[in-house]
Protein backbone atom coordinates (compact mmCIF):
# COMPACT_ATOMS: atom_id res chain seq x y z
CA UNK A 1 0.00 0.00 0.00
CA UNK A 2 1.25 3.21 -1.26
CA UNK A 3 0.41 6.10 0.52
CA UNK A 4 1.15 9.31 -0.58
CA UNK A 5 4.50 8.64 -2.09
CA UNK A 6 6.70 10.60 -3.46
CA UNK A 7 9.60 8.92 -4.74
CA UNK A 8 9.83 5.72 -7.00
CA UNK A 9 8.22 3.50 -4.60
CA UNK A 10 5.20 2.86 -6.76
CA UNK A 11 7.22 2.16 -10.32
CA UNK A 12 9.31 -0.32 -8.44
CA UNK A 13 6.35 -2.03 -7.18
CA UNK A 14 4.52 -2.18 -10.30
CA UNK A 15 8.05 -3.77 -11.78
CA UNK A 16 8.51 -6.35 -9.07
CA UNK A 17 4.98 -7.39 -9.55
CA UNK A 18 5.37 -8.08 -13.04
CA UNK A 19 6.81 -11.30 -12.63
CA UNK A 20 5.37 -11.66 -9.02
CA UNK A 21 1.60 -12.22 -9.50
CA UNK A 22 0.98 -12.29 -5.75
CA UNK A 23 1.70 -8.51 -5.33
CA UNK A 24 -0.52 -6.19 -5.88
CA UNK A 25 -0.16 -2.29 -5.54
CA UNK A 26 -2.65 -0.13 -3.80
CA UNK A 27 -2.14 3.13 -4.65
CA UNK A 28 -3.44 6.30 -1.87
CA UNK A 29 -2.91 9.68 -2.88
CA UNK A 30 -3.59 10.77 0.93
CA UNK A 31 -0.39 10.46 3.37
CA UNK A 32 -1.79 9.08 6.12
CA UNK A 33 -1.31 5.65 7.62
CA UNK A 34 -4.76 5.28 9.70
CA UNK A 35 -6.09 6.04 6.04
CA UNK A 36 -4.14 3.06 4.56
CA UNK A 37 -4.94 0.70 7.67
CA UNK A 38 -8.73 2.02 7.47
CA UNK A 39 -8.31 1.52 3.18
CA UNK A 40 -7.18 -2.67 3.95
CA UNK A 41 -10.20 -3.17 6.51
CA UNK A 42 -12.51 -1.85 4.96
CA UNK A 43 -12.14 -1.50 1.15
CA UNK A 44 -9.50 -4.14 0.39
CA UNK A 45 -9.68 -7.47 2.37
CA UNK A 46 -13.30 -7.13 1.20
CA UNK A 47 -12.45 -7.19 -2.46
CA UNK A 48 -8.88 -9.22 -2.49
CA UNK A 49 -8.79 -11.30 0.92
CA UNK A 50 -11.99 -11.72 2.48
CA UNK A 51 -12.40 -14.35 4.85
CA UNK A 52 -8.50 -14.76 5.30
CA UNK A 53 -7.77 -16.66 9.73
CA UNK A 54 -5.02 -14.44 9.69
CA UNK A 55 -3.94 -10.78 8.26
CA UNK A 56 -0.60 -9.34 8.87
CA UNK A 57 0.33 -5.03 9.07
CA UNK A 58 3.92 -4.30 9.15
CA UNK A 59 5.15 -0.25 8.74
CA UNK A 60 6.35 0.68 5.83
CA UNK A 61 10.40 1.22 7.28
CA UNK A 62 10.58 -2.27 9.06
CA UNK A 63 11.63 -5.60 7.65
CA UNK A 64 10.59 -8.58 8.83
CA UNK A 65 12.71 -11.38 10.75
CA UNK A 66 12.70 -14.83 8.85
CA UNK A 67 9.48 -17.27 10.07
CA UNK A 68 8.19 -13.99 11.97
CA UNK A 69 4.60 -14.60 10.13
CA UNK A 70 4.65 -17.86 10.80
CA UNK A 71 5.04 -17.56 14.52
CA UNK A 72 2.21 -15.26 14.91
CA UNK A 73 -0.14 -17.03 13.07
CA UNK A 74 0.90 -20.17 15.19
CA UNK A 75 -0.10 -17.73 18.45
CA UNK A 76 -3.31 -17.17 16.93
CA UNK A 77 -4.11 -20.46 16.41
CA UNK A 78 -3.33 -21.71 19.53
CA UNK A 79 -4.58 -18.65 21.78
CA UNK A 80 -8.64 -18.93 21.88
CA UNK A 81 -8.82 -15.67 23.17
CA UNK A 82 -6.37 -13.89 21.35
CA UNK A 83 -6.99 -11.03 19.04
CA UNK A 84 -3.71 -10.11 18.04
CA UNK A 85 -0.24 -11.08 17.82
CA UNK A 86 2.33 -8.89 18.16
CA UNK A 87 6.58 -9.32 17.33
CA UNK A 88 8.88 -7.45 19.33
CA UNK A 89 11.84 -5.22 18.20
CA UNK A 90 14.67 -7.08 16.56
CA UNK A 91 17.06 -3.99 16.73
CA UNK A 92 17.56 -0.93 18.24
CA UNK A 93 19.65 0.13 21.36
CA UNK A 94 16.36 0.01 23.46
CA UNK A 95 15.33 -3.27 21.93
CA UNK A 96 15.74 -5.43 24.57
CA UNK A 97 13.99 -2.76 27.48
CA UNK A 98 11.06 -2.42 24.63
CA UNK A 99 10.74 -6.04 24.29
CA UNK A 100 10.27 -6.84 27.88
CA UNK A 101 7.88 -4.06 28.07
CA UNK A 102 5.43 -5.45 25.19
CA UNK A 103 5.83 -8.55 26.76
CA UNK A 104 5.05 -7.34 30.52
CA UNK A 105 1.98 -5.04 29.13
CA UNK A 106 1.06 -7.44 26.77
CA UNK A 107 1.27 -4.69 23.97
CA UNK A 108 1.82 -4.13 20.09
CA UNK A 109 3.50 -1.67 18.20
CA UNK A 110 2.96 -0.72 14.31
CA UNK A 111 6.39 -2.36 13.08
CA UNK A 112 4.85 -6.38 12.86
CA UNK A 113 1.78 -7.56 14.32
CA UNK A 114 -1.36 -9.96 12.91
CA UNK A 115 -5.30 -9.75 13.53
CA UNK A 116 -7.04 -12.73 13.37
CA UNK A 117 -9.50 -12.63 10.93
CA UNK A 118 -12.70 -13.19 12.68
CA UNK A 119 -11.63 -9.80 14.52
CA UNK A 120 -10.99 -8.17 11.33
CA UNK A 121 -15.25 -9.01 10.46
CA UNK A 122 -15.99 -7.37 13.53
CA UNK A 123 -13.97 -4.26 12.63
CA UNK A 124 -15.88 -4.39 9.53
CA UNK A 125 -19.15 -5.28 11.24
CA UNK A 126 -19.19 -2.31 13.67
CA UNK A 127 -17.47 0.17 10.67
CA UNK A 128 -14.10 0.95 13.18
CA UNK A 129 -12.01 3.38 11.68
CA UNK A 130 -8.95 5.23 13.23
CA UNK A 131 -8.93 9.08 13.42
CA UNK A 132 -6.76 10.28 10.62
CA UNK A 133 -3.93 12.17 11.55
CA UNK A 134 -3.37 10.34 14.57
CA UNK A 135 -0.45 9.55 16.56
CA UNK A 136 -0.51 6.20 18.20
CA UNK A 137 -2.47 4.06 16.11
CA UNK A 138 -1.12 1.03 17.41
CA UNK A 139 -1.60 2.33 21.22
CA UNK A 140 -5.60 2.82 20.14
CA UNK A 141 -6.20 -0.49 18.07
CA UNK A 142 -4.48 -2.41 20.88
CA UNK A 143 -6.70 -0.37 23.54
CA UNK A 144 -10.30 -1.30 21.50
CA UNK A 145 -8.86 -4.78 21.38
CA UNK A 146 -8.33 -5.55 25.10
CA UNK A 147 -11.85 -3.97 25.31
CA UNK A 148 -13.07 -6.10 22.91
CA UNK A 149 -14.52 -2.95 20.91
CA UNK A 150 -16.64 -2.14 23.69
CA UNK A 151 -14.52 0.88 25.68
CA UNK A 152 -16.77 1.51 28.45
CA UNK A 153 -16.62 -2.47 29.07
CA UNK A 154 -13.90 -4.51 30.83
CA UNK A 155 -10.00 -4.33 30.12
CA UNK A 156 -9.25 -8.04 28.83
CA UNK A 157 -4.76 -7.74 28.49
CA UNK A 158 -5.33 -11.49 27.13
CA UNK A 159 -6.50 -10.36 23.74
CA UNK A 160 -3.44 -9.48 22.40
CA UNK A 161 -0.29 -12.85 22.32
CA UNK A 162 3.04 -11.16 22.48
CA UNK A 163 5.56 -13.64 20.78
CA UNK A 164 9.34 -12.83 21.21
CA UNK A 165 9.89 -15.77 18.38
CA UNK A 166 8.71 -13.21 15.92
CA UNK A 167 10.56 -9.95 15.33
CA UNK A 168 11.20 -6.78 13.38
CA UNK A 169 14.03 -4.80 12.05
CA UNK A 170 14.47 -0.85 11.48
CA UNK A 171 17.35 1.60 10.74
CA UNK A 172 18.50 3.04 14.64
CA UNK A 173 18.99 6.75 14.19
CA UNK A 174 22.74 7.64 14.05
CA UNK A 175 24.15 10.81 16.37
CA UNK A 176 27.05 10.85 13.44
CA UNK A 177 24.30 11.84 11.24
CA UNK A 178 23.13 15.58 11.43
CA UNK A 179 20.03 14.89 9.45
CA UNK A 180 19.10 12.10 11.90
CA UNK A 181 19.39 14.86 14.94
CA UNK A 182 16.45 16.99 13.49
CA UNK A 183 14.32 13.61 12.34
CA UNK A 184 15.10 12.74 16.15
CA UNK A 185 13.70 16.15 17.54
CA UNK A 186 10.41 15.58 15.35
CA UNK A 187 9.79 12.34 16.38
CA UNK A 188 10.15 13.72 20.28
CA UNK A 189 7.12 15.99 19.21
CA UNK A 190 5.34 13.81 17.95
CA UNK A 191 5.20 11.41 20.80
CA UNK A 192 4.96 14.34 22.45
CA UNK A 193 1.10 14.60 20.29
CA UNK A 194 0.41 11.39 20.99
CA UNK A 195 0.41 11.45 24.79
CA UNK A 196 -1.98 14.53 24.48
CA UNK A 197 -3.91 13.39 21.96
CA UNK A 198 -4.76 9.86 24.14
CA UNK A 199 -6.00 11.94 26.82
CA UNK A 200 -8.75 13.46 24.56
CA UNK A 201 -9.78 10.14 22.78
CA UNK A 202 -9.35 8.61 26.26
CA UNK A 203 -12.55 11.27 27.07
CA UNK A 204 -14.68 10.57 23.79
CA UNK A 205 -14.40 6.60 24.29
CA UNK A 206 -15.40 6.86 27.89
CA UNK A 207 -18.39 8.83 26.74
CA UNK A 208 -19.63 7.69 23.29
CA UNK A 209 -18.05 4.63 23.49
CA UNK A 210 -16.97 3.37 19.29
CA UNK A 211 -18.96 6.64 18.48
CA UNK A 212 -16.27 8.55 20.11
CA UNK A 213 -13.63 7.63 16.96
CA UNK A 214 -14.17 10.62 15.22
CA UNK A 215 -13.22 11.17 11.48
CA UNK A 216 -10.19 13.48 12.11
CA UNK A 217 -8.30 13.46 15.39
CA UNK A 218 -7.94 17.20 15.01
CA UNK A 219 -11.76 17.50 15.55
CA UNK A 220 -10.64 17.01 18.99
CA UNK A 221 -7.98 19.49 19.54
CA UNK A 222 -10.38 22.22 21.11
CA UNK A 223 -10.05 19.94 23.80
CA UNK A 224 -6.36 20.29 24.37
CA UNK A 225 -6.81 23.97 26.11
CA UNK A 226 -7.80 22.07 29.22
CA UNK A 227 -4.80 19.76 28.63
CA UNK A 228 -1.61 20.53 31.19
CA UNK A 229 2.15 19.75 30.58
CA UNK A 230 3.88 17.10 32.49
CA UNK A 231 7.32 17.45 33.54
CA UNK A 232 8.78 15.13 31.86
CA UNK A 233 12.98 16.24 31.65
CA UNK A 234 14.38 16.93 28.66
CA UNK A 235 11.27 15.48 27.12
CA UNK A 236 9.43 18.44 28.87
CA UNK A 237 10.29 20.70 25.75
CA UNK A 238 8.57 18.76 22.74
CA UNK A 239 5.93 17.97 25.04
CA UNK A 240 5.19 21.72 25.50
CA UNK A 241 5.78 22.58 21.56
CA UNK A 242 3.01 19.78 21.00
CA UNK A 243 0.88 20.69 23.39
CA UNK A 244 1.04 24.16 21.61
CA UNK A 245 0.74 22.97 17.97
CA UNK A 246 -2.70 21.11 19.18
CA UNK A 247 -4.03 24.36 21.40
CA UNK A 248 -2.94 26.45 17.80
CA UNK A 249 -4.74 24.03 15.52
CA UNK A 250 -7.56 23.44 17.59
CA UNK A 251 -8.17 27.48 17.72
CA UNK A 252 -7.91 27.08 13.75
CA UNK A 253 -10.52 24.61 13.60
CA UNK A 254 -12.90 26.40 15.42
CA UNK A 255 -12.45 29.82 13.68
CA UNK A 256 -12.79 28.14 10.29
CA UNK A 257 -15.16 24.76 10.85
CA UNK A 258 -15.46 21.88 8.61
CA UNK A 259 -17.48 19.09 9.19
CA UNK A 260 -16.80 16.73 12.11
CA UNK A 261 -18.70 13.65 11.70
CA UNK A 262 -17.71 10.15 12.87
CA UNK A 263 -15.19 8.04 10.75
CA UNK A 264 -17.56 4.95 11.65
CA UNK A 265 -18.85 4.43 8.16
CA UNK A 266 -16.94 7.25 6.47
CA UNK A 267 -14.86 6.85 3.29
Amino acid sequence: MANGCTDRTEDIVRDYARSHAFVTLVSLSLADKNNAWNHFIHEIVPALCPGCPVYFFMNGDARIAPGSLTVLAHALSREDRAYAAAAIPGSGRSRKRDASKLIKQREFVANLYALRGAFVAQLQTRHVRLPLGLEGDDGLLGALIKWDLEPRGVWNPERIVVCPEASFLFASFSITHPRDWLRYWKRLIRYGRRHFEFQLLARALKEKGLDGLTRDIRDLYAGAESLSVPFRGFHTVPLMLALRDMRREGRRKQTHPVSDGSSRGAQ
